[in-house]
């Protein structure tokens, strides 16, 4: 039988020397997997590498600077700093790394759903239940909803009117569209056995897998003018 996921094994493999290496580093006081990095189930050749460091207190710019610590450090093509504690790491190979550096006090300004726990030395596991116990969207509201995405819409008709079709279309095919996904949310349920894929910080993530039908339909909408 052909293995649907082919590169399952390299996934695994990286997810095993990150954390051989944050084991072996004195100055990391914990990893945490996120994302499909932690729900390996969910990952396949187009995952990237989604995590937290979390490091001694006056340790974090060090490592965010001298990347050594990451395997196969010497095939990283190029990175960039996204955030104050964040960063992208691409490899020669196109794998791509996401993640975050963060001192010991710093690991509760993170907001987590998904998470696994491989390097802990600071209570890190508990501290991390109660970072996803406190991680959800705000109360959800079908009028409000409504209202957004009603508002969205007749402000992104004006700016198109004026001539601001790029700054339109975003308006449109994401701010409007977010709202439209958590209409979809709220009045359908998912496919049978997918209920578990929702991601309760990204209403676009997975709607391909949950909501089949539904997604064609959005998706066809946002591709038009």
């Amino acid at each position: 039988m052909t293995d649907p996921r082919p590169n399952l094994s390299r996934f695994l493999a990286f997810n095993d020397a990150l954390t051989l290496s944050a084991q072996e580093n004195v100055d990391v006081l914990g990893l945490v997997l996120v994302g499909s990095t932690a729900e390996t189930f969910r990952a396949d050749e187009w995952s990237d590498h989604d995590f937290f460091l979390i490091v001694k207190p006056g340790r974090g710019e060090s490592f965010r600077k001298d990347l050594s610590w990451l395997p196969d450090f010497n095939e990283i093509e190029f990175s960039v700093t996204e955030t104050d504690h964040g960063l992208k790491v691409v490899y020669s190979s196109g794998q791509i790394l996401e993640f975050a550096v963060l001192e010991d006090p710093e690991l509760e300004l993170a907001s987590i759903n998904s998470w696994a726990v491989p390097v802990d030395r600071s209570n890190i596991e508990e501290r991390v239940k109660a970072i996803q116990k406190r991680t959800n969207p705000r109360i959800f509201s079908v009028e409000e909803e409504w209202a957004f995405l009603l508002s969205t819409i007749l402000i992104a008709i004006g700016r198109a009117r004026r001539g601001e079709l790029l700054i339109a279309g975003q308006g449109i095919r994401t701010r409007a569209m977010s709202h439209a996904l958590g209409l979809l949310r709220a009045s359908n349920k998912p496919v049978p056995g997918t209920e578990h894929y929702e991601d309760n910080l990204d209403r676009f993530r997975r709607v391909e897998v949950q909501y089949p039908e539904e997604a064609k339909l959005l998706n066809s909408i946002s591709e038009m003018p």
